[in-house]
């Protein structure tokens, strides 16, 4: 085992100020990063006191994953104090080699995160799992964002042992929903970045039947559809399946027109830093996002639409006249999607699970 403290890190993983390093040969020493941690926390005087509600654990395979996805889990981790232990294993590299990284935010006089990160390639992938077992804070809830696809053993090992796992449907291929329903139908706690992403056109559609002068075609629905943007993607399946899973003998499509740019030409936010002053936006419309939601009561029709940062509902047909309505997206920030998600801490979310097993019914 050797010991490096303030050494470059390797492309690809950004440098974190005060942060330690250990490196080893053959396992990782679970006493040595506990007193590396310990250092860690002391670097900034008297150890304060530590604040933690969570065990936040986030699994990926390799390190660029985890540099895309460090900014919105720390962001979370600010909102929900936490120990983070962020487990990076390639199994792909020729090499085997362990590396431990620790460190710690504090906010307002507390430490509000614990971060370690254990980073391992090749064979020695198979000493991740053990030593993060070891590391967690004994009586406070596990749970794990899911860097990777949703299968393998080390999902079924997590599944028996978090109390919540949380994925992105949204990043794969929308076929995948089908493993995550196969998960959730044996009592999986799993949560879903892409449901996160679609509480805004559930909002706006639940808010438009409860108005007074529309409520009375609530029990009127026959049919509905959901338009994506350029391919097909879980989060438009994820609002046709919310849709048909509250209102039964619902005939409902989900379909594929033009790309995001027909729908969202203006893009609404900036790359790389914003400048002084710049408010933030709404996130850019991605390939296979939700661009139009269209649901019939006859003779009323109520169609929610995506443009540039707003969304806006428009209801026909109705004895009272034409409704319009806009609501503005929420900005993107680091880690709100996972922060809404971060709420429900343990258990099942029973409208998640039968709006998946819905949307596995639409897959073509």
């Amino acid at each position: 085992m050797s010991e490096n403290h303030g050494e470059p890190i390797p492309a690809g993983q950004a440098k974190i100020p005060d942060e330690l390093t250990l490196r080893f040969d053959s396992g990782f020493d679970l006493g040595r990063i506990t007193q590396m941690l310990t250092a860690a926390r002391e670097r900034g005087g008297p150890t304060p006191e530590t604040v933690c509600t969570l065990n936040l654990v986030a699994i990926y395979f390799t390190a660029a994953q985890y540099d895309r996805a460090r900014e919105a889990l720390e962001a979370a981790g600010a909102v929900h104090p936490c120990r983070l232990i962020v487990l990076v294993g390639d199994p792909l590299a020729e090499a085997d080699s362990l590396t431990a990284r620790a460190s710690v935010v504090r906010t307002a006089g507390a430490i509000s995160m614990e971060r370690l990160v254990l980073m391992a390639t090749g064979k020695a992938v198979r000493h991740l799992e053990s030593a993060m077992m070891g590391l967690l804070i004994p009586e406070v809830p596990m749970v794990v964002v899911w860097g990777g696809r949703p299968e393998g053993d080390l999902l079924l090992r997590a599944v028996e042992s978090a109390d919540r796992i949380i994925t992105d449907s949204g990043a794969r291929p929308p076929t995948y929903l089908a493993e995550q329903a196969r998960l959730m139908a044996g009592g999986a706690p799993l949560g879903d970045l892409a449901w996160a992403r679609i509480f805004p056109w559930q909002s706006l559609a639940a808010e438009c039947l409860d108005l007074p002068n529309l409520r009375e075609h609530r029990g009127n629905l026959k049919s509905a559809r959901v338009v994506c943007a350029g391919a097909l993607g879980a989060e438009g399946l994820l609002l046709a399946g919310w849709m048909a899973s509250r209102i039964k003998r619902l005939q409902i499509s989900v379909e594929v027109q033009g790309d995001a740019g027909d729908f969202d030409s203006e893009s609404t936010v900036t790359t790389g830093i914003p400048s002084a002053g710049a408010l933030p936006r709404a996130a850019p419309m991605g390939l296979g996002h939700v661009a139009l939601f269209e649901f019939i009561a006859p003779p009323a029709t109520f169609t929610l639409r995506r443009e540039k940062g707003l969304l806006i509902a428009e209801v026909k047909g109705d004895d009272d006249g034409e409704v319009v309505h806009r609501i503005r997206l929420p900005p993107e920030s680091p880690g709100r999607l996972l922060g809404l998600e971060l709420k429900l801490l343990a258990g099942v979310d029973e409208l998640y699970a039968a709006s998946v097993q819905a949307a596995t019914k639409l897959l073509p």
